[in-house]
């Protein structure tokens, strides 16, 4: 299975938004997401844990799910690979479903809690293998969150991650039109850092 790759890898957490899922969770599951699965099972027993403690709480759901998906990538037998990514992504699926108002007023490094959720859940859904059939899903949350006003509103610091990973989900999946203007709204936005350059990259080679 090819590395997963999941959104937001380096964002640091700015303030606990779950009294279960803290800063620090937070950021060890980050850690876990750029590649480093030293305490990805300690993660995910904790995710998990949490999870049950709260188990309407769509944010905690949402990284439970996340980090069941990495536990999926680092699996070495092929069921069990199988498994923990499914019921990631089954569970991911779930925590969308069940946003309500307080994931669009409490944000997360400067979007809305919902849309930081739809959008790593795009980034997640068009990295996995195409027989788990979630990239269409993936690529048309993409669409909903650039579109949303408030992801338009949003500082282009908070958005330049999200245009680099619809761009390039686009380009895998042979939407070469879709690829161009997300990068066209990215350029509009006047950002430069390391998202809108692995952007341009991207572009670049054709």
């Amino acid at each position: 299975m090819k590395t997963l790759q999941l959104a937001g890898l380096s964002l640091l957490m700015s303030f606990a938004v779950s009294a279960e899922v803290s800063d620090e969770l937070l950021g060890r599951y980050y850690t876990a997401a750029q590649g480093d699965y030293s305490e990805l099972d300690a993660v995910y027993k904790e995710l998990k844990q949490a999870q049950e403690q709260d188990p309407g709480d769509a944010w905690t759901l949402f990284h439970y799910g996340a980090v069941e998906a990495l536990k999926g990538d680092d699996a070495f037998l092929p069921w069990s690979k199988m498994r923990f990514t499914e019921n990631g992504l089954a569970r991911m699926d779930k925590a969308l479903n069940m946003l309500d108002q307080q994931n669009w007023e409490q944000h997360f490094r400067g979007l809305p809690q919902a849309l930081y959720m739809q959008a790593s859940a795009a980034a997640t859904f068009t990295s996995v293998p195409d027989f788990f059939k979630v990239s269409e899903q993936g690529l048309a949350l993409f669409t909903d969150v650039i579109d949303h006003a408030e992801f338009n509103a949003a500082p282009a610091q908070a958005t330049s991650w999200v245009y680099w990973r619809a761009i390039k989900a686009a380009k895998q999946h042979d939407r070469d039109a879709q690829a161009e203007d997300w990068y066209q709204k990215l350029q509009q936005s006047g950002v430069n850092d390391q998202y809108s350059a692995k952007a341009e990259t991207l572009m670049q080679q054709g």
